[in-house]
């Protein structure tokens, strides 16, 4: 990659950029997934399934 090129700092701003967003999600993804876990298996102890 060029570096003195005009547009390297936003190719580079860009690739931060998306990162961060990619990584937000992922992270967003991975604590709905722990909440919903948590709160079906709180469901399924009032209902008193056994069931794994």
């Amino acid at each position: 990659m060029d570096f003195a090129a005009a547009h390297a700092g936003f190719v580079i701003a860009a690739y931060g950029l998306s990162l961060v967003v990619l990584g937000g999600l992922s992270a967003h993804i991975l604590l709905r997934d722990r909440r919903l876990r948590a709160a079906a298996r709180r469901l399924d102890g009032e209902r008193g399934d056994t069931r794994a």
